[in-house]
């Protein structure tokens, strides 16, 4: 081979492949990192600042004048994954108890992932400089003298490499979801621990025995007796190895933080605190668990006054819905109460947003409408499918588009969603779901239209952007009745950019819409331009909410008629107070949309222009905030 040849396919392949190797165990400790933190403070402040934190560690690797052997290494990577179960764990749930998410994350990455990236990252910076000629990488043989720009070179390897390791492949594997991030961080460790006894240097725990004394006169020539040097054949060295796995394979648990196993196997009752968690699983959008908030031992006392007796579905750290339990189910006269697959009864929504959704049967303004015969029903996104079984209550066909296969489990288990019927369920993106469905119908295919689709994919301080884009809109019509009902879930301030974006958005799709909240009480406009709309504090009763937080509901359509409602009557009502309350009282809820329509047409969300996603993430620490006054901080400390 010439000089001016460059390195065979092959060989660039391997060497490549050992850079990604040696960064693999720090891409997975940086996963299971995010996946730890995200049940206690929401994926959007955790994420905020991650990567800042990621190249600083890695930086602070590359410019470190300090160069340990590599048994040292192992073992200071070892010890530190021991601990870092617990650090992740305690250090988010002190910090979070102080309120604050973007000071609280700051804290956690400073103290929990910070050390770990820099101490993980120095053996890879060596890693680097020997893989350097075959990466294209300066070569440099000892970068702790290197310049600068090559040290930080090394650092933007490590950032991208183990980044997209963490987000693009370890978030893939299914089977980690049945992994604890203490497994995974204590797996690592014992890895860490076997290198570190396969590469410590010899040694002795025994003194040098002295020579003996020779009677009779020295001679100059007999040589000095030498000791034997201790040695660590392949063989002990592969016997303490085993001795140790057998060990810790016992032993580890004990650095296992207190998190719940997912799956659960069984429901867990908080020893000290009034919480029951039923089920905990690590799913396809994250943390799915149902628990519930036990009613105090004693009746009358002053835990009585006191929030009790709900249970709610959590992801992550938000709140997909709940409904009353024990002593707070309460029915109309005459009337049965809904029950889980246990038998449980169970009392009305603690979200009355759902059951204002339910008001699209009221619509008489369409041939349908008046003849109330509505048919078939399309949801997208269920939570605990208040609204949805409330249509199938009503004997309406109703198809079920859930992402979260969990969600949809713990909504048919927990919080009485009847059985949809064959074909009526699936568990899939609802963009590709609606695209399928409208190539079908082009297609020919005797497909029924859609008369109501109740779309609410509110999780966690937003929604998913691509899912209120004017292509989605479009395509979901497509699959309509010409005269069908659309009723949209969104959270945000009424005068702001981002509700301003979807109103104008869902006006040039459908051609007309009218909105509402569920405020008990009027909402006068000036608190447009201040209340901050959001599914966290939609709560009756005694749940706890923030005054300045509501919710608002989209009733649009592609009808030319005038959108308008019939009054409720007590067979909409099923047995429920709260819809009763909130549907009897649908004409004084209504929110003056002309506030927010930009005539001019220059608000609309496209693929290619939808900035929904970072205004929305500006607002991710604010409802962490609220859902942190909505629930005490011992329920989001326990999955």
């Amino acid at each position: 081979m010439s000089q001016d040849e460059g390195p065979k396919p092959l060989v660039l392949l391997a060497n490549n492949a050992y850079v990604i190797g040696v960064l693999s165990p720090l891409s997975l400790v940086i996963y299971a990192y995010e996946r730890a933190l995200v049940p206690l403070y929401g994926s959007g402040p955790t994420t905020e600042h991650l990567n800042k934190f990621v190249i600083l560690g890695a930086l602070l690797a590359a410019v470190n004048p300090i160069h340990l052997q590599p048994w040292i290494n192992w073992l200071l990577i070892a010890l530190a994954l021991t601990i870092a179960p617990n650090a992740n764990y305690w250090v988010p749930v002190w910090t979070s108890r102080e309120h604050n998410a973007i000071l609280g994350t700051l804290k956690t990455h400073a103290a929990v992932l910070l050390p770990l990236v820099f101490i993980m990252s120095s053996p890879v910076m060596r890693a680097l400089d020997k893989a350097s000629s075959q990466t294209g990488l300066p070569i440099q043989r000892n970068s702790a003298s290197a310049p600068l720009v090559y040290r930080a070179s090394r650092t933007i390897i490590i950032f991208f490499v183990a980044n997209g390791l963490a987000r693009d492949f370890w978030s893939t594997l299914s089977f980690l979801r049945s992994v604890s991030e203490s497994q995974i961080y204590l797996g690592l460790a014992a890895i860490y621990f076997i290198l570190f006894t396969f590469t410590v240097p010899a040694f002795s725990f025994s003194k040098p025995k002295k020579a003996p004394k020779k009677l009779g006169p020295k001679r100059k020539d007999t040589p000095p007796v030498k000791q034997p040097e201790p040695e660590f054949t392949f063989k002990s060295r592969a016997t303490a190895a085993v001795a140790f796995a057998g060990i810790w394979a016992v032993s580890h648990r004990i650095f296992s933080n207190p998190v719940l196993p997912h799956p659960l196997k069984k429901p867990f009752i908080h020893p000290t605190q009034p919480v029951q968690v039923y089920s905990s699983v690590q799913s396809v959008t994250g943390l799915i668990s149902v628990a519930e908030w036990l009613p105090p031992n004693q009746k009358g006392g002053p835990e009585d006054e006191l929030m009790h007796s709900a249970r709610y579905l959590r992801a992550s750290h938000s709140i997909l819905g709940g409904v009353w339990t024990h002593d707070k189910v309460a029915v109309l006269p005459g009337e049965e109460p809904l029950k889980d697959s246990f038998g449980t009864p169970l009392g009305d929504s603690i979200y009355s947003a759902f059951t204002l959704q339910e008001a699209v049967r009221f619509v008489n303004s369409t041939a349908k409408g008046k003849k109330g015969r509505w048919q078939n029903a399309l949801v997208i996104g269920l939570g605990t499918g208040t609204s949805t079984s409330a249509l199938i209550r009503h004997g309406i066909d109703t198809t079920i588009i859930e992402i979260d296969p969990a969600v949809y489990e713990a909504a048919r288990t927990y919080f009485g969603l009847p059985d949809p019927g064959e074909g009526k369920v699936h568990l899939e993106d609802a963009r590709e779901w609606v695209g399928r469905r409208r190539q079908a119908i082009e297609s020919g295919d005797n497909l029924p239209l859609f008369d109501i689709v109740i779309h609410d994919c509110f999780s966690g301080g937003g929604v998913p952007q691509d899912l209120f884009t004017k292509q989605f809109w479009y395509n979901l019509k497509k699959i309509l009745d010409p005269e069908a009902v659309v009723v949209i879930n969104f959270a945000g301030i009424v005068k702001s950019e981002a509700t301003m974006l979807v109103v104008n958005t869902l006006l040039d799709s459908f051609g007309q819409c009218r909105g509402f909240h569920d405020v008990f009480g009027d909402l006068p406009k000036e608190k447009y331009d201040t209340d901050f709309i959001n599914i966290a504090s939609t709560l009756i009763r005694s749940f706890p909410c923030t005054s300045n937080i509501i919710t608002q509901i989209f009733f649009c359509t592609p009808s030319s008629t005038p959108l308008t409602f019939r009054k409720s009557r007590n067979s909409d009502y099923l047995g429920s107070y709260l819809r009763q309350h909130v549907l009897s009282s649908l004409d004084t809820q209504e929110v003056d949309l002309s506030t927010v329509i930009d005539h001019a047409g220059g608000h609309i969300l496209t693929d290619t222009n939808n900035p929904l996603g970072p205004l929305q993430e500006k607002q991710g620490g604010h409802h962490w905030e609220v859902m942190r006054e909505v629930l005490p901080d011992y329920h989001w400390e326990t999955y």
